[in-house]
């Protein structure tokens, strides 16, 4: 029976200083890497960033009060390289400039998609 109670004891001891091993562990990764955080810190390490600077071009112009030039500049000059068709007429929608539509032509056949989808749904889903 000593037997019996000495590999017992054995057992919890292991157990026992196993864990201990294992707190022991961690706690000196964890102060292992505060040490490191703050000597690195003390030393200035990984401070030195240069600011990301925006440099604009020469060519950019100072905007007026109203920006209205600016903003219609670049409509102005898609227009000029991809000319749109004055008006486009389909599924009983009028996508013309006249009304105010002035999109470019992939928008546009994206747009008469979507139209024909909802049409054709709502045939299918009334009738």
């Amino acid at each position: 029976m000593a037997s019996s109670n000495e590999v017992g004891l054995m057992a919890v001891v292991a157990a026992v200083s196993g864990s201990v091993v294992l707190v022991a562990m961690q706690a000196h990764k964890r102060l292992v890497s505060e040490f490191l955080k703050k000597f690195e810190f003390e030393l200035g390490v990984g401070k030195d960033h240069p600011k990301k600077k925006v440099r604009f071009s020469e060519e950019v112009l100072e905007p007026s009060a109203n920006n209205k030039e600016y903003r219609r500049r670049p409509c102005k000059i898609a227009a000029n390289i991809n000319p749109i068709p004055t008006n486009i007429n389909f599924t009983g929608v009028d996508f013309s400039r006249e009304n105010g539509y002035d999109m470019p032509l992939n928008r546009l056949a994206l747009y008469k998609g979507i139209i024909e989808y909802r049409m054709l749904k709502g045939r299918v889903l009334y009738y």
